[in-house]
């Protein structure tokens, strides 16, 4: 019976399918075995970093770490930017130590992974190096500038070939590139929160500036009412002196003259009944005169006596701006047109202090004193007496309408013959004073009634 022969056993050039005649193949053949292994350990490292790229710099940062370990298997692995790179960019560094051990900060190092930190953050260098003590440095590169490092030490690193650096430069630039972005978004969103917070502060500003234009413009129509308020009473306190001087007197004559003449026409009844009739058709013209009268005045001041300081407490509020009035002295009756005048000057110093000089307080004090009566307004804003001074001599001088409120109290004072005075107040802004020479004891008035 013929004997089958056994196949020969196949060998390693059949079963890796190489063939070499030289007795060192099998172990070339173990070095590429492990280049290839070692390549795909790399692009699986390169892999991670890549997917942690849209979970933000932090993690990238930590992946980049984790995979610069494990492609040289050291103990210490440090991802740090330089003191003023990138100053907006979080993490500024990522560590990892023994048993994959965080740090976050330069001082949490140790001593001798600290030094080659430090120094490879100084050394400005663009190419990845070998430091003296065995670390292996990678620079943080971005559009040609270092900005931090890579750092790997500690124990006996494997030695980095070609292949490790170009691997440890992708992911550290990688890891660059996600910081720097990381910096800019911080300081567009810096930015943004800025911008959102001048606008905020110019809207304000522009309602506070409408609420104030508004402010004005109620207190300038309040200060017109009261000017025009002011004018009204003037003209009855005219016509009431003009009934009280001219029509009543002449009516007390008409009077006097028919009480004259009837007697002289008593025999005659009928005319001697009409002159009684046109008698008493004079009292009652008289007695109705004297409440016109009456009622103009009490219209004109509210109470009897001096009418200048009743005045002084009607005169308008003026939004932020607090009015105080100060009376000094015994008050004295002042002539109708020195009190409306006087009156008139107050209201345009206010107004005055209202537009112009940013006041938030206001004082008119009236003081009678011997010989004279001294009105004056003080404000506590940002005017200047020397520049207001200035400006009263100029429009004095040009009469052309501008500055028409410093001419107008210029041209009162000048016709009541009262000094006017322009001097810092107190309180800090400006004082105008007007002082109206007038006797302490003014001779009494004669009236016909």
């Amino acid at each position: 019976m013929p004997v089958t022969p056994r196949a020969p056993v196949p060998g390693i050039p059949e079963l890796t399918g190489l063939r070499s005649s030289k007795p060192s193949w099998y172990a070339e053949y173990r070095q590429t075995a492990e280049d290839l292994s070692r390549a795909m350990t790399q692009l699986e490292h390169v892999a991670r970093v890549l997917s942690a790229t849209g979970q933000g710099a932090d993690a990238l940062c930590r992946a980049v770490v984790d995979a610069t370990a494990g492609q040289l298997a050291v103990p210490w692995v440090v991802l740090a930017l330089a003191e003023e790179a990138l100053p907006l960019a979080r993490p500024r560094l990522v560590g990892r130590g023994p048993g994959g051990a965080r740090v976050a900060e330069l001082a949490a190092l140790p001593a001798e992974v600290g030094r080659p930190v430090a120094a490879a953050l100084a050394a400005g260098e663009v190419e990845p190096w070998r430091a003296d003590g065995g670390a292996v440095v990678v620079p943080l590169v971005v559009d040609g500038d270092p900005v931090g490092a890579l750092v790997a030490c500690g124990g006996a690193p494997r030695s980095a070939d070609p292949a490790d650096l170009s691997i440890l430069r992708i992911v550290a630039n990688q890891s660059a590139v996600a910081l720097h972005a990381d910096h800019l978004l911080a300081r567009s969103e810096a930015l943004r929160r800025q911008t959102e917070r001048l606008y905020a502060e110019a809207d304000q500003r522009a309602r506070d500036l409408a609420e104030r234009h508004e402010q004005l413009a109620e207190a300038e129509h309040r200060l017109d009412v009261a000017a025009q308020r002011e004018a009204v009473d003037a003209e009855r306190h005219r016509i009431a002196r003009e009934l009280h001087d001219s029509v009543a007197q002449h009516v007390l004559s008409a009077g006097m003259t028919i009480e004259w003449c009837r007697p002289e026409v008593a025999h005659h009844t009928e005319v001697h009944e009409r002159l009684g009739h046109a008698k008493a058709l004079t009292r009652e013209a008289v007695e109705r005169l004297r409440g016109a009268i009456h009622a103009l005045s009490e219209h004109e001041h509210g109470l009897p006596g001096p009418a200048l300081p009743g005045l002084l407490d009607r005169l308008p509020s003026v939004p932020g701006l607090a009015v105080a009035v100060r009376v000094e002295g015994r008050p004295r009756v002042l002539p109708p047109e020195a009190e409306h005048q006087l009156f008139r000057i107050a209201t345009e110093c206010l107004s005055n202090t209202a537009r112009h000089a940013g006041a938030t307080r206001a004082t008119v004090r009236l003081g009678y004193r011997p010989g004279e009566v001294r009105l004056s307004v003080a404000d506590d804003g940002t005017g200047d007496p020397e520049t207001l001074r200035r400006l009263l001599r100029a429009a004095v001088r040009r009469g052309d309408g501008h500055h028409r409120g410093l001419r107008n109290i210029e041209s009162r004072c000048r016709e009541l013959g009262a000094g006017l005075r322009v001097t810092r107040a107190r309180m800090g802004g400006v004082r105008v004073e007007v002082r109206l020479p007038f006797p302490s004891d003014p001779p009494a008035e004669e009236t016909g009634d």
